[in-house]
């Protein structure tokens, strides 16, 4: 074989060599880059009858060999591959390059020729197919598919080129004219943003953006941004999750019919309206959903928790129920809150307002001066609010306002006794942020331990109580929310320390719902529910749905295998809705803490890590590492940090020693 032409196939390409030697099945090949090499020859495909003097100057060797590889490719360029398929389609097999050639070319073919012919077919793979030692004739069916599938190929290539080509323009600031297909483009790279690697067509997303340059993590949520597509906080989380943040305008309708047709409600019902009933809430509250009265009744006080009643305006099974079934809960953000309701709903029909009869779920209770419940019942009912207090007017009035005081009272020997029997109050201030302007955030601490707050939350957790309570003797089908002890007490009953507070809500294990009571650790009691936010809690609903059907007709609503069934969603839709909150809340943190880059503050040591500490910087409740030697530090010592670098998009915040 010395001397003469060999061509084999490597990474799918035509090799063309001289061979200067061949020693026990191995050649030794000359490429025309001047580079020898050792060829298996079971590898070569094609050999040319001509023979080359190899012991020619090697220059010259390269020069021939150059000028035969030119002349077989401008040949190959010549060949009609589909004339010679149609040829020999109705027959196919399998053929050497040889025989095609001697099918192709008249007389006896030469090697260039043979070559050109392999060539030919080799690149266009479409009619033929190269098995190794021949190429097979392809089906029509067979030709179709390519076919096809070489379209869609190439399609997808038009469309990774040209949109890499435009997101390339428009991230170097180009007044680059938007493609036809833009809104394609433009929905893949969101998808990207919100899914990465699992989005529906992550494979030419991840191609586009590579192609694009966009090669830092953050940069197509930053060019979606330049498009105007995206706002600079926007919030990534509720499209990842697919949480809806408007009402579709079948909802829209449904809610005005249902405020148009307003049902009856009084049939069944209590009337209460002689009561003196108030609410209390923030001065920012448009949808109130509880209230509170209270009377004084032979030595004894009759305080009522009244729950506004949704069950004569959303009825199970109908758009708006399956709405709120599949929103879960009302989403409150510092940027915004996502209702679960529509707002006619939630702050118009639905919603307790001054001087208006609405439907409840009055919880009548008669306590002692010890706060001990000596008899209790729940009725639906009729009631009419009298006043909407804020918390800081229930502060205000605390010392000359006899019942707010005495309710008060009440409330600290309720929340006493719950913490006696082993639940803890974990008061940790609220972080309220502050929008000043579109550049400008501040971040305030707000006390939930003020005495109005502590008075709300004491009577709704004792309705809670009841309503489980009352399904449990009754044998009436429900839902429980119970708490396992926690992994470690750092504390009994409540703190006032921050660190204390924050150490104690971690060691936590999640709450959970069952069909069967079980106790709740960190409330402190024998068995608990949710019933006092119909308005903004799905599993509130339900469970007022089922006690009010239960008090009218005397029979359960819902079984208790339908309850059980609903567990799995309703957990999974507060498990995100969690995740969002927490994520955005951290985010609008770092946003506000990039504004204050190299500035000094105090951290407490949560854990110790193999790389360093966990810290909990207590103004903004947000954990942070400190990549330190170990042994410096224990758990609960404070520390002086300084803020080196935050990236609000990427969740990051470095910290070192100050």
């Amino acid at each position: 074989m010395e001397g003469k032409i060999v061509e084999y196939i490597d990474a799918q390409k035509v090799i063309t060599a001289i061979c200067l030697g061949e020693k026990d099945g191995k050649l030794h090949l000359l490429l025309p880059q001047n580079r020898e090499i050792t060829l298996n020859k079971a590898r070569v495909c094609l050999v040319s009858r001509e023979k080359f003097n190899s012991n020619q100057p090697k220059d010259l060797l390269i020069k021939k060999l150059k000028e035969e590889i030119t002349k077989r490719e401008t040949l190959k360029e010549e060949i009609d591959v589909v004339s010679l398929w149609e040829l020999l389609v109705s027959e196919g097999g399998v053929y050497t390059p040889y025989s095609l050639a001697e099918f192709y070319f008249p007389g006896t073919p030469s090697s260039f020729q043979e070559s050109a012919l392999f060539r030919a077919l080799f690149r266009e793979k479409i009619h033929f197919k190269w098995r190794g030692d021949g190429f097979e004739v392809l089906s029509p069916e067979r030709v179709e598919e390519i076919q096809r599938q070489r379209s869609i190929e190439e399609e997808r290539e038009r469309k990774i080129t040209e949109a890499s080509t435009w997101f390339r323009a428009v991230w170097a600031g180009e007044d680059a004219v938007p493609p036809a297909e833009s809104e394609e483009y433009i929905r893949l790279l969101k998808e990207w943003c919100f899914w990465q690697e699992e989005a529906p067509q992550a494979k030419i997303t991840k191609e586009i953006i590579q192609r694009a340059g966009l090669n830092k993590e953050e940069h197509p949520f930053l060019l979606l941004v330049k498009l105007g597509v995206f706002s600079k906080h926007e919030n990534i989380l509720l499209h990842r999750f697919r949480i809806p943040t408007r009402f579709s305008e079948e909802i829209k309708a449904a809610s005005q019919i249902l405020i148009k047709n307003k049902p009856a409600f009084f049939l069944k019902r209590e009337d209460l309206r002689s009561i003196y009933t108030f609410t209390i809430d923030g001065p920012e509250t448009r949808d109130f959903d509880d209230a509170l009265s209270f009377e004084t009744k032979d030595g004894h006080y009759l305080v009522g928790v009244h729950i506004t009643d949704l069950t004569p305006f959303i009825k199970a099974g109908d758009p708006l129920d399956e709405e709120a079934k599949e929103r879960g809960t009302t989403v409150y953000l510092p940027d915004g809150r996502i209702p679960m309701f529509p707002e006619a709903i939630s702050e118009n029909l639905a919603s307790l307002k001054k001087g208006e009869a609405k439907p409840a779920l009055s919880f009548l209770i008669t306590l002692n001066a010890d706060a001990e419940i000596l008899d209790y019942k729940i009725i639906p009912s009729i009631i009419e609010i009298n006043r909407h207090f804020t918390y800081e007017e229930v502060n205000n009035l605390l010392t000359e306002n006899e019942t707010l005081h005495t309710l008060y009272q009440l409330a600290l020997k309720l929340r006493a006794k719950r913490t006696a029997q082993g639940g803890m109050v974990i008061a940790l201030p609220e972080l309220v942020i502050l929008f000043l302007s579109e550049n400008t955030i501040e971040i305030r601490q707000r006390d939930p331990e003020q005495p109005s707050r502590i008075l709300v939350a004491e009577f709704m957790i004792l309705a809670n109580y009841l309503a489980a309570s009352f399904m449990d003797k009754e044998g009436v089908p429900g839902l429980y929310r119970f708490q396992l002890p926690p992994r470690e007490r750092v504390m009994n009953g409540t703190s006032r320390s921050i660190f204390t507070l924050y150490l104690q809500r971690k060691l936590l294990n999640r709450s959970q719902w069952d069909t069967k009571p079980e106790f709740h650790h960190i409330v402190g009691l024998d068995k608990y529910t949710s019933v006092t936010s119909p308005l903004r809690r799905y599993i509130d609903l339900i469970i007022q749905r089922q006690i009010v059907h239960y008090l009218q007709k005397g029979e359960p609503l819902y079984s208790e295998r339908e309850f059980s069934s609903l567990i799995p969603q309703v957990e999974e839709i507060l498990r995100r809705v969690n995740t969002v909150c927490i994520q955005r809340l951290r985010y609008w943190i770092l946003t506000y803490l990039k504004q204050h880059v190299k500035e000094q503050t105090e951290a407490y040591v949560l854990e110790e890590l193999s790389r360093g500490y966990r810290l909990l910087l207590p103004d903004y409740l947000l954990e942070a590492d400190l990549n330190v030697g170990p042994g410096k530090f224990r758990r609960g010592d404070k520390v002086r940090i300084r803020i080196e670098s935050v990236n609000p998009l990427k969740e990051t915040l470095k910290v070192g020693l100050a």
